[in-house]
């Protein structure tokens, strides 16, 4: 929030210290009744001509631009193709708990649409998929045997839209999670990353002919310590798909908190003849801090699905 905002918020209500009272002295429970109060004041005071003014000004409502049946195909078919490599497809709830992307990844409250009932708007179903993974495998005892989810799921996000065709403030994305057990030797990190690679060379190349697929692997190397995870990763990779083009780059754990030790890109040939990194992950500490138990692990990863149907020329 805008610290010039908050200044004049605080000149014109008398109050120099309302966020910290509303943040940090009520409740929950207490600050959602007086937002819901606040708001339902707000509602009445809303015009027909003030609502159509604002459906057609807002960035966050207004339909996206493709063929809803088409797409929706399109997305089935995506989801279809990573049911049949073994990733359960859900269907999210469109708000998560308050806090899911911040509190437990890099991104500010501030590019999340906050909402009311102590939820927000999700913007980015891969934390939620973390958060399930947790729900489902701390019932089952933490098993070895992984738990792989998929989801096609409208993303809503409050940061600045880029000026580039194709992008705007909601979306659709496919989401990969894989979360395991550390059985050593970087088995799952191993194992568990040429499965969500395999996945999207095996739709990018089989279902829609874009050929070919590079996988492009950056270490993020922290100082003074040999990433391990990394060269085990590239090894296995190596030797299990000789045919597969990956490509390596350098990198630094600080310049990058969001992964861990490894974050990889998925490259397809563009349609104006540049590459075009579609698909991006890597391994995370999500189910770790989640679940407070060390061995777990994860790996996440998120392709634009509706950018790559724009791009194809999938527009109305």
């Amino acid at each position: 929030m805008n610290k010039s905002i908050l200044d004049r918020i605080h000149a014109q209500t008398g109050v120099p210290e309302l966020v910290e009272i509303l943040g940090n002295r009520l409740s929950s429970s207490d600050l959602t009744s007086l937002l819901l109060a606040v708001f339902s004041k707000k509602t009445k005071q809303i015009t027909a001509a003030d609502l159509l003014s604002a459906y057609q000004q807002n960035r966050f409502v207004r339909p996206a631009p493709v063929d809803a049946v088409s797409f929706m195909e399109f997305s089935l078919d995506c989801l279809k193709t990573a049911q049949a490599n073994d990733f359960q497809p859900l269907e999210l709830s469109p708000v998560s708990p308050l806090g899911t992307c911040s509190v437990v990844a890099t991104a500010h409250q501030d590019k999340i649409l906050s909402a009311l009932r102590g939820t927000e708007v999700v913007a980015d179903a891969t934390n939620v998929l973390a958060l399930e993974s947790v729900v489902r495998r701390q019932a089952q005892g933490f098993p070895a045997a992984p738990t792989h989810f998929s989801v096609v799921h409208r993303h809503v996000r409050a940061q600045e839209v880029p000026k580039v065709p194709g992008f705007s403030a909601h979306f659709s994305i496919l989401g990969l999670t894989s979360a395991g057990r550390d059985t050593g030797g970087f088995d799952f990190e191993k194992e568990n990353l040429w499965r969500q690679a395999k996945f999207y060379k095996t739709y990018f190349e089989e279902k829609l002919g874009l050929s070919p697929v590079k996988i492009r692997l950056k270490s993020l190397d922290a100082d003074g310590e040999e990433n391990r995870l990394f060269q085990a990763v590239l090894s296995f990779l190596q030797k299990t798909e000789p045919s597969w083009q990956i490509e390596v780059i350098d990198g630094k754990q600080v310049e990058q908190e969001y992964y861990r030790r490894l974050q990889f890109k998925v490259v397809i040939p563009g349609f104006g003849g540049q590459e075009i990194e579609i698909a991006d992950g890597g391994f995370t500490d999500w189910t770790q801090r989640l679940s407070g138990n060390r061995k777990e692990r994860l790996l996440i990863s998120g392709m634009g699905l509706e950018l790559l149907y724009k791009m194809m020329g999938n527009t109305i």
